[in-house]
């Protein structure tokens, strides 16, 4: 079962849940919340519940929130998605941290289309990374990954997420990466490149055999191409 942990991950572990035709389960690495008593003070560590400090957000004495999830399908970590969120009013506050909406159940809550902002996308190692853990069986280099960071926004509201895939084969291979990652997608390159193989070779026989008609149709004495059937 798809578990409904309050994370901005929810709707993508549906739609990874959707590609995998498997269930998608969340588990969580960390989570920190911090409450800035004025935003020229360190801030503190905030621990919920904590009444008195959801009523008194505001843009001056700020909550952030730092994230880390990991979607993970078959006993396999399919995304580590990291989220950085800001939040400066009471409403919002209450909303995400003590009713525990998610990122993207928070826009459709307070009836807003948020603004995005794709910062970057890439191959291999992140740029500016955060840390990130790894409980796969067989670990992928930095190297393989693919990594998108985006911006989540509306007022009082600011997010920046980091979705991070372990590989470009997981998108290649589907279920076969999830049973077995090496070998299942060797096979499956070697029946593609059969297939392609198979049909290149019946549009050159075909196409050649054609070419051969035509030419014997084109030179055939006139007697013989207006003789009736």
């Amino acid at each position: 079962m798809l578990q409904a942990i309050p994370s901005h991950s929810f709707t993508k572990a549906q739609s990874t849940s959707a590609f995998f035709a498997r269930p998608i389960t969340i588990a969580t690495v960390y989570s920190n919340a911090f409450y800035h008593r004025t935003i020229h003070e360190r801030p503190v560590p905030l621990t919920l519940p904590n009444p008195t400090a959801i009523a008194s957000v505001s843009r001056e004495s700020p909550i952030t929130q730092t994230r880390q999830v990991h979607l993970q399908c078959s006993n396999k970590i399919v995304c580590t998605a990291t989220s950085s969120v800001r939040i400066t009013s009471p409403t919002v506050a209450n909303l995400f941290l003590v009713e525990k909406y998610a990122i993207g159940q928070m826009f459709s809550r307070m009836g807003k289309v948020p603004e995005f902002e794709l910062v970057s996308v890439g191959l291999g190692p992140i740029t500016d990374a955060v840390p990130t853990s790894s409980h796969s069986e067989k670990p992928h280099t930095t190297d393989e990954q693919l990594w998108r960071k985006y911006r989540l926004s509306m007022e009082d509201f600011e997010c920046e997420i980091l979705e991070v895939f372990p590989t470009r084969e997981m998108f290649v291979g589907g279920q076969y990466w999830l049973e077995e990652t090496h070998g299942a997608l060797v096979q499956l390159d070697q029946d593609t490149e059969a297939r392609f193989k198979q049909v290149g070779l019946v549009l050159l026989f075909g196409g050649s055999l054609l070419f051969i008609l035509a030419y014997v149709f084109a030179h055939l004495p006139s007697q013989f191409s207006s003789c009736p059937l």
